[in-house]
């Protein structure tokens, strides 16, 4: 899987990509093979730790991080819709 954080690409991340990614990766931190794109993070039984690994992860991965109200407030799917550009430290 390609880096965009490290190739300079990270503006081109493909939304549907990082939506199944996304997915994927709460699913398996969840333990819960029925998360979809259209359920709300905190109804999942998101939580705060859990949105700093998640952003990581995306970070690293994507060079896209999701916005905490965005995440918190909508669906899975708005939230990569309102994705940005991971800053670089």
């Amino acid at each position: 899987m390609r880096n965009p954080a490290e190739d300079g690409t990270a503006g081109a991340a493909n939304p549907a990509e990082v939506e199944e990614a996304l997915v994927d990766w709460l699913r398996s931190e969840l333990g819960d093979s029925g998360i979809t794109a259209s359920d709300n993070f905190l109804d999942i039984g998101g939580y705060s730790l859990l949105f700093s690994k998640l952003n990581r992860f995306l970070g690293a991965t994507y060079g896209v991080v999701l916005d905490m109200e965005a995440t918190y407030t909508e669906p899975l799917t708005v939230s990569v819709m309102k994705m940005q550009a991971a800053q670089k430290q």
